[in-house]
């Protein structure tokens, strides 16, 4: 046996701990501590992981037992019962509290019961009336049961009868009121009409000068002059009369000029919608009309809608009355008044003068007003203008034709130069502009001019 007196062992050598070979023995009364700690009585040693610690065990309670609702002072005994009334554990009724009364058995009701007293009589019953029969309006006795109380007294049907009924209009024209002052159809009432040619000579192609008796009028090539008459030769008719008659043909007539060699010349009159012919004899014929009502006249520019055959519009922008045309296979509005021209529906000249110092311009022609402006460099010489406003109105869909003549500008040392160039351009219906341009921006120049012409196309 050998003995190790030492208060600290340690290995020197790794650190590591020291190994006990043969076994510990701690010598009765001696503690065994642990971390300067000694254990208690009954206190185990358990391992943290990095070292060693007292542990106590857990306290175990007694063995558990059933719950006894009967015992007291015991594990068995129940605390905080509840005080449970007698019936809870009797189920008998008698064991209830503030028990109801209940009434004595009960019988069924007799409507016939009139002892009130009596557990089978019905109280309050309502009074039934006595058998309904149905209601008849024409009941005039009012003790029956079929008679109807405050029946209404109701609308005979008759527009006579009707209360706050309105005034309704006679239908009579007379009774109109606002109404228009209607177009009388006489040539004579209307406004704004052209000045028609009355004679022969008012024609501006037409020059009667010379006329004498057996005189003719001939075309020369730009108008009609007088001329000897040269019948006899040259395939000439030389029929010098006539006589004149009204031919039947089928539901139509001819109109026949017979010549004093024997020859016929006849016109063909045809009856149109909703004419007539009667009445034919060698002096003349009757026209009638066989439609429902007459023809409706109306003034406006715009061409009134859904016209029927031989209506007329006064068409007032341009001063033309139209006739309302239908024919076997197309309707449409034709001129009727006055005859329609193949010329220039306008035509003037536009002038120029003093270019170099103080230019100037001047429109004459009827229908158009002009005003003159210049464009750029008004005391040089480049570019000027006139704008033209005219009386009728090209709009979108009118067709039309402007020709604008330019003539030879004057100039004032070398005589005449170049022509004028002349643009036209449509500002709107009634608006154009002429531009006018020297192309030859030559020196000198005084006086210009260009004419023109606006056509109906």
């Amino acid at each position: 046996m050998s003995k190790l007196l030492t208060n600290q062992i340690s290995n020197y050598n790794d650190n590591g701990p020291v190994e006990v070979k043969d076994g510990v023995n701690i010598p009765t009364g001696k503690p065994l501590q642990v971390a300067g700690t000694n254990g208690t009585s009954g206190q185990y040693l358990t391992s943290t992981g990095s070292s060693i610690a007292w542990s106590t065990f857990p306290n175990i309670p007694a063995a558990q037992v059933q719950s006894d609702w009967n015992a007291s002072g015991t594990l068995a005994a129940i605390l905080n019962k509840p005080t449970l009334a007698t019936v809870a554990t009797s189920g008998s009724y008698n064991d209830l509290t503030n028990k109801p009364t209940i009434p004595a058995a009960q019988i069924q009701s007799d409507w016939s019961q009139s002892n009130s007293v009596a557990l089978d009589f019905i109280k309050n019953k309502p009074t039934i009336p006595a058998v309904q029969v149905q209601s008849n309006w024409n009941e005039n006795d009012s003790n029956l049961l079929s008679f109807i109380q405050n029946k209404p007294t109701l609308f005979s049907g008759a527009y006579a009868d009707l209360t706050g009924k309105p005034t309704l209009f006679s239908g009579s024209w007379n009774d109109l009121t606002n109404k228009p002052t209607l177009f009388s159809g006489a040539y004579a009432d209307l406004t704004g009409k052209p000045t028609l040619v009355t004679a022969l000579n008012d024609l501006s192609d037409v020059d009667t000068s010379g006329l004498s008796n057996n005189k003719i009028l001939k075309y020369n090539g730009s108008s009609w002059v007088i001329a000897d008459d040269a019948s006899g030769g040259g395939g000439a008719d030389g029929n010098t009369t006539y006589s004149q008659a009204v031919v039947s043909d089928s539901s139509n007539v001819k109109l026949r000029l017979t010549g004093s060699d024997s020859t016929d010349d006849d016109i063909l009159i045809t009856a149109g919608t909703n004419i007539s012919i009667s009445n034919v004899s060698t002096e003349g014929f009757t026209l009638s009309s066989t439609a429902s009502s007459g023809a409706s006249v109306t003034t406006s520019d715009s061409a009134p809608g859904s016209p029927n055959d031989g209506d007329l519009w006064w068409k007032s922008d341009e001063g033309r009355l139209k006739v309302y045309y239908q024919d076997t296979d197309s309707s449409q509005w034709v001129d009727a008044s006055p005859p329609a021209s193949s010329g220039p529906r306008y035509k003037g000249t536009a002038a120029f003068t003093n270019f170099g110092t103080n230019p100037q311009g001047t429109w004459t022609g009827a229908g158009i007003t002009a005003t003159y402006g210049a464009i750029s460099n008004p005391s040089g010489y480049g570019s000027f203008q006139f704008t033209f406003t005219m009386a009728h109105n090209y709009g979108d869909t009118d067709s039309y034709l402007i020709l604008a003549q330019g003539h030879f500008n004057n100039d004032s040392t070398a005589g005449r130069g170049t022509p004028l160039v002349v643009n036209m351009e449509k500002v709107n219906g009634t608006t154009f502009i002429g531009t006018v341009s020297d192309p030859d921006s030559g020196s000198n120049i005084d006086d210009a001019k260009f004419d023109l012409f606006v056509f109906d196309a």
